[in-house]
């Protein structure tokens, strides 16, 4: 993948990908601050097509307030799909956690996944990016056959 932009926030990298994806690498603790600038960051790449989030958070740690912020600042519309790299047990829980709460105010219904690995992660975007092809495939090919029958 084409890197087509980095920022470094703190000790955190976030590079943005073709096509549609934010890259975001977490090294040590997570603050509020971090999540304001990631969450400017979502919102401008958004502003033309939702885009994956892959999130290595192998190496970090989310404070209160910084969970806090994420689940308040994301919106749906932003988002394809997410994916947690290396996320350990509390980790996991913590996300599903943030995520259940969304899910239910109808705030956030987006696909989240967990790999271990960057590779695992990408090979997760690049099937979900078939599943869209192929679902985009099946509505246009019953569109023109709804057509043909009028």
């Amino acid at each position: 993948m084409t890197v087509l932009k980095e920022w470094m926030v703190g000790n955190h990298v976030f590079r943005r990908e073709e096509p549609d994806l934010l890259w975001c690498t977490y090294k040590g603790p997570t603050r509020a601050s971090d999540i304001e600038r990631f969450v400017t960051i979502a919102r401008d790449m958004a502003a033309n097509d939702r885009v994956f989030v892959v999130s290595d958070i192998r190496l970090s740690t989310i404070e209160k307030d910084a969970r806090e912020l994420l689940s308040q600042s994301l919106r749906p519309e932003w988002l394809e799909g997410l994916v947690y790299v290396g996320a350990d047990a509390l980790q996991k829980a913590i996300v599903k956690a943030m995520m259940i709460a969304l899910y239910f105010t109808g705030k956030c219904k987006v696909n989240i996944e967990f790999a271990q690995s960057e590779q695992e992660a990408r090979d997760i975007i690049a099937r979900s990016r078939q599943a869209q092809q192929s679902a985009l495939a099946s509505a246009a090919s019953a569109a023109a056959s709804a057509s043909k029958l009028m």
